[in-house]
């Protein structure tokens, strides 16, 4: 499949406007900017202006030194990887204001962030209303419609996790526009809106793998539509928002189901013991058939990120993994660490990460395991291995150092700001699994689903498979929902939030998987 790639002439559109005007010289139009006036005319016009919103929304890690902070969330742009240090999964060094409920969005919020900020979908909302003055044909044009209209829902999905109940806004506002002193736009009409858009957008959209230079395809608009389905669908059914769960459930189902029959997207096979840690360490995902979205950067366009550098480095956000995360990894068998006797104990982490899930070691890096390529010396700067705090350089305050996402690649880090490490956003094992979740919250749960989906992912590392009636026991994860969430659950959708957690630790999920389960004490 096409990834999207980012390259350097997204910024070029006013260069390429300059020899635009009338030939009546007491008709001339400004040389030196683009105008309302001077633009609008040819495909080009709309191919530059939607250019401009790739590297907004298709973050991957950022861009050039990738030092910055995403707010309100307070994380690196590097998000896919750093969302997590809001959550369960991840301990952070310094506390997080967002996740701790102390975040005040007039003192501590950054404008510019896509946050409460409408200066984006603003800009969105010009092309809607100008992109039909281009005179070519219609499906062309509608093409282009498809992206924006995706990159606005996508912008108003991040709005309505962080603040709720938002205004939506249907054209571009001037300074004395009455839509400026509504009251916000309820979540059903919210919700409705965004749909309706989405819908759009996959009508116009074309396939996966015919799309032209690497843009927003179908099955990137029906991931989308999934993802907000299954939010939207639990959130509505554990706050008891509203009693219509079902219809944002069936949302994400119809969409999931139409990717995983469209034969476009696979889960990458290979050696069980590093098929996992590879999909995260790589330059390139051409061929690759199990990433839907991705950042990929360009060598010969002098166009990179500093990610595998300051990751190394362990700068960014000096973490470690948690306990709660590591001890939810089952063992080889496919039992839990409450019931396994294959479970070697806590005494030491060499000893607890061996006889687990393939999946654990190729998350979390055991001793012995992630060395230095030949000829780099291990030391506070690039070492994999986790310094704990108090120690210089590599900081990692429990032990548990991330090995997903490290590129032991010493060319690579040296590169700084230009390097190449490709930046995964969205993958099809989490179409598997958010298929699976929403059949079971329908009630529609059965045998064939979970081997379609939780199995698949577990034959990759050779786990046992899920069973349904044989789930495995596990006190320690039984306590936990009783002590924080006022009960245990159903055993078949413990399982399947624990492959969740499990398969997408560190790719900005788990925060959102909290909220929408109203699970927040489990931090």
């Amino acid at each position: 499949m096409k990834k999207i790639t980012i390259n350097t002439f997204l910024g070029l559109l006013v260069l390429l406007m300059l020899s635009r005007c009338n030939n009546d010289f007491m008709e001339r139009y400004p040389l030196d900017k683009i105008t309302d006036i001077n633009y609008w005319q040819t495909e080009n016009d709309l191919t530059l202006y939607v250019n401009n919103f790739y590297p907004i929304y298709v973050v991957g890690f950022g861009f050039q030194w990738q030092d910055q902070t995403i707010q309100p969330r307070g994380v690196n742009v590097g998000m896919t990887v750093y969302g997590d240090m809001l959550s369960d999964n991840a301990a952070p060094l310094s506390q997080n204001l967002y996740s701790s409920n102390l975040y005040t969005s007039y003192l501590t919020s950054d404008s510019k962030a896509i946050g409460y900020s409408y200066e984006n979908i603003r800009s969105l909302n010009i092309f809607l209303e100008n992109y039909n003055r281009v005179q070519i044909d219609q499906t062309i044009k509608n093409r282009y419609k498809g992206e924006v209209l995706f990159f606005k829902v996508y912008d108003y999905f991040d709005k309505l996790k962080n603040w709720g109940e938002v205004s939506w806004l249907s054209n571009s506002l001037q300074t004395n526009s009455e839509e400026l002193y509504l009251p916000k736009t309820s979540r059903e009409e919210l919700l409705d809106s965004m749909i309706t858009n989405l819908d759009l957008a996959i009508e116009y959209l074309p396939e996966g793998g015919s799309e032209s230079n690497n843009r927003i395809n179908k099955q990137m608009a029906l991931f989308l539509k999934a993802r907000i389905g299954l939010y939207e669908g639990t959130f509505r059914k554990y706050h008891n928002v509203a009693n219509d769960a079902n219809k944002f459930l069936e949302y994400c189902v119809d969409a999931s189901e139409e990717i995983m029959s469209g034969g476009k997207y696979n889960l990458i096979q290979g050696d069980k013991n590093a098929v996992y840690y590879n999909l995260f360490a790589t330059n390139t995902y051409v061929g690759n058939t199990e990433v839907i979205l991705a950042r990929e950067y360009s060598t010969a366009l002098s166009y990179g990120s500093a990610f595998s550098r300051y990751f190394t480095q362990n700068l960014r956000h000096q973490f470690g993994a948690t306990r709660s995360l590591v001890d939810d990894y089952l063992c080889e068998d496919g039992l839990s660490i409450s019931s396994s006797p294959l479970f070697l104990g806590k005494e030491s982490i060499t000893l607890e990460l061996q006889k687990r899930d393939p999946r654990l070691t190729q998350t979390i890096a055991n001793y012995g395991t992630y060395n230095l390529a030949v000829g780099v010396s291990q030391g506070a700067d690039n070492a994999p291995y986790p310094n704990l705090q108090g120690m210089s350089g590599n900081k990692c305050p429990t032990g548990y150092r991330l090995a997903k996402w490290w590129y032991n690649n010493p060319t690579d880090w040296n590169a700084t700001t230009n390097g190449q490490q490709a930046g995964l956003m969205w993958r099809y094992a989490e179409v598997l699994l958010n298929y699976a979740e929403a059949k079971f919250e329908l009630g529609e749960i059965s045998q064939t689903v979970i081997d379609n989906t939780i199995n698949k992912l577990r034959d990759r590392v050779k786990m046992p498979h899920l069973i349904i009636g044989n789930e495995p026991s596990d006190t320690r994860l039984d306590n936990i929902y009783t002590t924080y969430l006022g009960g245990t659950i159903n055993a078949t959708l413990r399982e399947i939030r624990r492959e969740r957690r499990v398969e997408l630790a560190f790719e900005n999920t788990r925060w959102d998987d909290l909220v929408r389960w109203k699970a927040g004490k489990l931090l």
